[in-house]
């Protein structure tokens, strides 16, 4: 470790160490040439004749070199000196989100100090903060950079809220023919699936961990964790995330489709770019409830790898004496508030390429059973393994087959494939039927009965392969056979309804109108901060749906503004304030000053609405900043009167009044006075510094006027 007063290059004094990472340690220190600070991220002395992780350093330099942009932090120099690998960064006034490579100034905090403190982030805040990052990341993947390794610890947020991304480390170039080995490989917690299983990583996979990072932000927690670093990469490669909103319903349901089509697990159907990922998150406040997140069609590309039992015990063995070593240094000293924390950086120090190339191998085997099972399923589902023959099977056979899906489903749980249950579409129109296969992700092969052909225009199902109730997966293909209409199926056709549309209707306009239509109403409740209270928000089945009349539709009407109780913040600085007004879905409204020797400068003296009252979201709290205690001034005058009022050994009242401008004051009054009592002198103290006028009444009558001058003293 460096010492304070160590001078780099001629030119770079070390002030103080801030911060250690996997393989870097992290000091300020003040520019002599350019009079600045900077920080100045120095390879550790042990790392230094290592080929590997030099090239690993100077990849960041590079990296970073020529990216300008302000959610990224910039680079300035890179240098050797006194046997001493380094580079020189711009120098940000806040905290690292996780307190990683910590290159800034001590009054801003964390995001996980944050977020112990006050909870998980606001909606508005996460947008905000995931908006910034990923412009830096547009900005380095237009530059074909890609990161690698996008997580809390490789973000800086600084006091006024800017973010920038850092730590280029394991970057590199997004052109050529370049695969990425596993030994690149970043945190684990926020690792995209193709980077876990040692394939090929783009700017999609840095969309992953972001989207990993805006979950966190979201809940205060992140979706895969485990008891090591291979359970958690399987985690990534297996495992379904559970929707932010099962945790938090109050969550945008825009932005959890965001989150969740950030964290697809295949490539293809992620964000194809930072910029496309911007343009939703706008629009996130502008419909909470929209449906404009389009998750792309799946195309499975990935290579898969054999693996025999003997390489998997091999792995098992590696694996336990990584988790061995792990421990060991998990027992080192550290300081309470930093352990969770640090346990993330030596994950991170662990991955080493034998150890990633073994979960590679892990994971691999696993999905290749995934897989299989997977095909089983859909395939059995879809009666794919049925011969020709089969088709006239009783009916007890088919049911057999499609509840075969669900006791599989249950035994292997794989997530990857979804069922639903088959509709009655005896009687429907050809379009009728179409949109309800639709609307439950169906589709449809349409047959023709013996004399009818799709030239006819009055023609309605009847047959259709699986009967009403049996399971059949998401996305397969129906066999539908249409026919002519008889007198027998008008009364099961007229019993088809369309659902109206009721949004933005009533309550009672909506109820009204389903009823009419011959359906039943359900309604439920929820605020909202886009529709006025007793409107409805939405409502299930969607308008134009083709249900049985008498069906239920459900409707939702809002409450209105949700209610939120103001939070104190008397003592806090403008920007904490804000802080906190935003957490509980409040806005800062004007700001003045005044003087106020109570808090400190620049912290809050008084609120506009006292702290405990429950108002609506997005209602304005305007705040009172201190100047600071006021210095207090007293304004002092005096008069001399000479004059004798009084004839010879008479006397009387004497009174003498101060005015200024409107103001007046009584400083002399006394209802016995002689010519003996003068010259009479009187101090006195007025309104103001500057002139003023004494008047003399002489038993109840003015005398005479007398012009003065207040001096302002000091108290």
């Amino acid at each position: 470790m460096l010492q304070k007063g160590t001078i780099l290059a001629g030119r770079y004094e070390i002030l103080e160490h801030i911060g250690s990472g996997g393989m870097a340690d992290v000091y300020k220190a003040r520019c002599h040439k350019l009079n600045r600070y900077v920080a100045i991220k120095v390879l550790r002395r042990e790392y230094c004749d290592n080929e590997s992780f030099v090239r690993k350093f100077t990849v960041e330099a590079q990296s970073t070199a020529g990216l300008i942009h302000p959610n990224i932090v910039n680079m300035y120099d890179v240098g050797f000196d006194q046997d001493l690998h380094y580079i020189i960064m711009e120098y940000v006034d806040g905290e690292t989100l996780k307190h990683y490579i910590v290159m800034e100034l001590a009054e801003g905090m964390t995001l996980k100090r944050y977020i112990r403190r006050y909870g998980r982030l606001s909606a508005r805040e996460t947008v905000d903060f995931a908006i910034q990052i990923a412009s830096g990341l547009q900005a380095a993947h237009e530059h074909h950079i890609i990161h690698r390794d996008i997580k809390p610890q490789n973000i800086l947020v600084s006091d006024s809220g800017t973010i920038k991304v850092t730590d280029f480390g394991i970057a590199r170039a997004a052109t050529g023919d370049d695969t990425i080995s596993s030994s690149a490989m970043g945190s684990v917690r926020y690792l995209s699936p193709e980077q876990a299983r040692g394939g090929y990583a783009d700017e999609r996979s840095d969309i992953y961990s972001l989207g990993i990072t805006i979950y966190e932000m979201a809940t205060g927690k992140v979706p895969f964790d485990g008891e090591n670093t291979v359970a958690i990469a399987l985690m990534h490669l297996r495992d379904e995330i559970t929707p932010p909103r099962c945790y938090f319903p109050d969550i945008p349901s825009s932005l959890e489709k965001i989150i969740l089509k950030c964290t697809m697990k295949q490539p293809e159907q992620r964000y194809q770019s930072a910029a496309e990922l911007i343009l939703d998150l706008q629009k996130v406040f502008l419909s909470p409830d929209g449906n404009y997140v389009y998750v792309n069609p799946l195309v499975d590309d990935s290579p898969t790898i054999q693996r025999n039992t003997e390489d998997i015990e091999k792995i098992r063995k590696s694996l336990t004496g990584t988790e061995r070593k792990r421990d060991v240094e998990k027992n080192r000293s550290r300081a309470e508030e930093e352990g969770d924390e640090e346990e993330d950086y030596k994950d991170d120090a662990s991955m080493n390429p034998k150890l990633e190339k073994l979960i590679l191998v892990i994971t691999i085997v696993f999905g290749v059973l995934v897989a299989c099972i997977v095909f089983y399923l859909v395939g059995n589902s879809l009666h794919l393994f049925r011969t020709s023959s089969n088709k006239g099977t009783t009916q007890a056979a088919v049911e057999t087959t499609t509840e075969a899906p669900k006791e599989a489903t249950t035994a292997s749980k794989p997530e990857e494939t979804k069922y639903t249950k088959m509709p009655n579409l005896i009687g429907l129109t050809k379009n009728a039927a179409e949109d309800e296969m639709k609307a439950l992700g169906l589709k449809a092969d349409f047959a023709y009965e013996d004399g009818s052909s799709s030239a006819d225009s009055d023609l309605i199902v009847k047959k259709q392969q699986y009967n009403k109730g049996d399971a059949v997966a998401i996305d397969s293909t129906v066999k539908i056979t249409l026919g002519k209409k008889d007198s027998a199926d008008a009364t099961t056709t007229a019993e088809k309804v369309e659902v109206p549309a009721m949004v933005n209707y009533t309550e009672k306009k909506a109820e009204k109108e389903l009823t009419k239509a011959g359906l039943k109403v359900k309604k439920a409740y929820a605020t909202s901060d886009t529709v006025k209270e007793g409107y409805v928000i939405k409502q299930s089945p969607k308008g134009g749906t083709i249900v049985n009349k008498g069906f239920a539709v459900t409707i939702t009407i809002s409450k209105g503004v949700g209610k939120t109780t103001v939070p104190s913040l008397i003592g806090v600085s403008q920007s904490v304030a804000e802080r906190e007004l935003n957490q509980v879905g409040l806005k800062l409204g004007t700001v003045s000053y005044d003087y106020s020797g109570e808090v400190g400068v620049g912290d809050v003296i008084s609120q506009g609405i006292e702290s405990g009252t429950s108002v609506d979201k997005g209602t304005k709290v305007s705040i009172v900043l201190s100047l600071g205690e006021q210095e207090s001034y007293r304004y002092e005058g005096s008069v001399n009167i000479e004059e004798q009022p009084f004839d010879e050994g008479a006397s009387g009242s004497v009174k003498l009044v101060l005015k200024q401008d409107s103001w007046e004051s009584t400083i002399y009054s006394k209802s016995s006075v002689s010519n003996d009592d003068f010259p009479l002198n009187i101090t006195f103290e007025g309104d103001r510094e500057g002139g003023g006028t004494v008047i003399m009444y002489v038993n109840g009558k003015q005398y005479n006027t007398y012009s003065v001058n207040l001096s302002a003293i000091s108290d």
